[in-house]
């Protein structure tokens, strides 16, 4: 690999007039909300001390988030980071078995592998399937997820054809050094421990030359006896339960002086898990490690150079009880790096009103690889994926103006992408926004090579959006709504003449249309409450059908409540009620999948500021319920935890 795909400088001149930092009304009225620390904010360019990663401005695109504490509070079944995000709009979750089985995420309709997933920046997921292995992202791991809704290739490249998932590492920023140690368990045999400790070292005392060092690690331990994942009619359905266990380990050290940062992160995964696949493998063993580091450097108050490198690697092994059977080895790897510099405009004036922006320049490359338990003509499969984009955004009064573009050169050939926004902030209460994007994804490695369902000739499946969005940050809360519409042509579909050997080639077509409502905030200063509801018409134009697993109603709520009048300031409890639309399991729309419903109960108890006690029942009901065709779900689920801080 070249040394000039490594690092790529820019200059950036200061002649556009710029603005993602603007100081408007609505911002400011934002902050002077008494409620703004239970609702959901504009999102502006922030990060911890060592300026990774970035968050996404709520002015350009629907952005949703999950803070540590609402991850805390939600405390879901499944130790995976995915059943955090159903709560989401615009989400749906289909998992194939109970916990550590195979996962897919929807973003707006789209498929599993048209969402582009983060961690500290660094682009994770399988370059043979194109999906995240959403079981090995623990939600222990992260302080913090964003969604961004629709399409945002211009800004994260390939595949963000649905949104973007953005998942931030746990940190420890100008916190107290402290250590927190829990343990917990519950049915199936369930038993979860982890140990935390993080701070900051002192500027004084025998370790002052490290002063202002910043760390956090993390160890997780999950285990549990699983349950039966498949129905007795399933292909491969084997009796008895499918027991998972999981180990994690999450790092991250981040080192500030005045005007540059550096910080560096890994989370390292490994798990196993049976699985039903009578005659075949059915034992799988997944080893993935993500990290990554970055370097910031304020060349003036108004100008920031960035560099960040990382390192993606997935490693997964399938096994079988019977020796005859042999083994295969799948192991996947993307190298990245991302150059850019931003460029701040203030204190200008157009037409007596206020006039900031704000420009970047970014060159990012990208190379995956991956080992397949199968031979390849002309060696191992690997891509190269450079790309240089420019964004740019400018507030002139209550007006915001984004613009970007990028040029993507994958495997020699060009893609080009881009996002407009418009955003006007009606009142210091509402702002309405009109964007338009496109985006595209490419085939994966399994498109390409895989032997009897490949086709190495496939381009890349395209999209194009429109949306229009009104958000409203008041004393008790942030509303969103918004109505969308994509359509997504040269869609990658399996075709066959004898039902042995099936090709995949660009002949899908597909329309999306829906509505994403949503609320977050608190109903006075005890009761934090959320709530989201998703209209959805996934429509397969070619087929005349509905898009499988796309339900066409989804729905959330969660509220919580702190028992301060009862002088039980240290009790809180609350429920979630999670809503799943009827939808198909197949593209014929022959199989068909009911709606659901499930309610969720929880309680915490802080005994004193070091030991605390909490409890969850998911599940209430038990209801029966599947989002893959021929595979169970979680019935009721009870678990008690115990943490003492040190």
């Amino acid at each position: 690999m070249k040394f000039r795909h490594l690092i790529v400088t820019s200059a950036i001149t200061a002649c556009a007039l710029q603005s993602a930092q603007a100081a408007d009304d609505a911002t400011l009225a934002q902050q002077e909300q008494p409620g703004a620390a239970s609702t959901l904010p504009d999102i502006l360019v922030v990060g911890d001390a060592q300026h990774l990663p970035q968050s996404f401005d709520q002015r350009y695109a629907t952005t949703q988030v999950l803070t540590r504490t609402d991850l805390d509070r939600l405390s879901p079944a499944d130790p995976g980071i995915a059943q955090a995000l159903a709560t989401l709009p615009g989400i749906t979750v289909s998992q194939s078995g109970g916990p550590g089985s195979a996962t897919a995420v929807s973003i707006r309709g789209s498929a599993g592998n048209q969402v582009a997933v983060f961690i500290d920046g660094i682009r994770v997921g399988s370059v043979t399937t194109g999906v995240a292995e959403w079981a090995d992202l623990p939600t222990s791991a992260f302080d913090r997820v964003e969604v961004i809704s629709g399409p945002a290739a211009a800004s994260f490249g390939a595949d963000a054809v649905g949104g973007v998932v953005q998942l931030f590492t746990r940190h420890a920023s100008n916190q107290p050094n402290q250590t927190i140690a829990s343990f917990g368990g519950g049915s199936n045999k369930t038993f979860d421990t982890q140990l935390r400790t993080s701070g900051t070292i002192p500027s004084t005392g025998p370790m002052s030359a490290l002063g202002g060092l910043t760390y956090s690690l993390g160890l997780h331990d999950y285990n549990t006896a699983g349950i039966d994942a498949t129905q007795p009619f399933a292909f491969g359905h084997e009796d008895g339960r499918n027991p998972y266990h999981a180990q994690n380990v999450d790092a991250r050290l981040g080192y500030a002086r005045d005007n540059w940062s550096i910080s560096t992160f890994a989370l390292y995964h490994r798990s196993e898990l049976s699985f039903d696949n009578a005659g075949g493998n059915n034992l799988q063993r997944d080893n993935q490690l993500t990290t990554g580091a970055a370097f910031h450097l304020d060349i003036t108050p108004y100008t920031q150079f960035d560099q960040s490198v990382g390192f993606a690697n997935d490693r997964q092994f399938l096994f079988a009880h019977n020796p005859s059977i042999p083994n295969d080895e799948i192991d996947s790897t993307r190298f990245s790096t991302s150059t850019s510099i931003t460029h701040q405009e203030t204190g200008h004036r157009l037409f007596g009103q206020p006039l900031t922006g704000e420009t970047k320049l970014a060159y990012d490359f990208t190379r995956e690889q991956a080992f397949l338990p199968f031979d390849i003509p002309g060696g191992l499969p690997a891509r190269n994926d450079s790309a240089v984009s420019l964004h740019q955004s400018t507030t002139l009064g209550p007006w915001t103006l984004f613009l970007a573009g990028r040029h993507e050169i994958v495997q020699g050939q060009s893609v080009n992408t881009g996002n407009v926004s418009l955003a006007w902030a009606i009142t210091p209460v509402y702002t309405a926004r009109v964007s338009y994007g496109n985006a595209f994804r490419l085939p994966t490695f399994n498109d390409l090579f895989y032997p009897g369902f490949s086709n190495p000739n496939l381009k890349p499946e395209r999209s194009n959006s429109v949306e229009a969005a009104l958000d409203a940050t008041t004393s008790f809360g942030t509303f969103t709504a918004a109505v969308y519409e994509t359509r997504v042509h040269d869609l990658i579909a399996l075709v066959t003449s004898d039902f042995v050997t099936y090709t995949p080639i660009n002949i899908g077509q597909a329309r999306i249309q829906g509505i994403d409502l949503s609320y977050k905030g608190s109903l006075g200063k005890s009761t934090p409450v959320s709530l989201s509801f998703s209209i959805l018409n996934p429509q397969d134009v070619t087929g005349q059908s509905w898009l499988p697993r796309r339900p066409r109603q989804t729905g959330s709520l969660s509220i919580d409540h702190m028992w301060d009048e009862l002088h039980l300031h240290a009790l809180s409890t609350g429920v979630s009620v999670l809503y799943g639309g009827s939808t198909f399991d197949d593209q014929a729309n022959t199989i068909y999948l009911p709606s659901y419903t499930t309610v969720d109960l929880r309680a915490s108890y802080q005994v004193n500021p070091h030991l605390a006690l909490s409890a969850s029942l998911s599940n209430l009901f038990n209801r029966q319920y599947v989002t893959a065709f021929g595979y169970n779900t979680l019935g009721r689920t009870a678990f008690g935890k115990i943490t003492y801080t040190f």
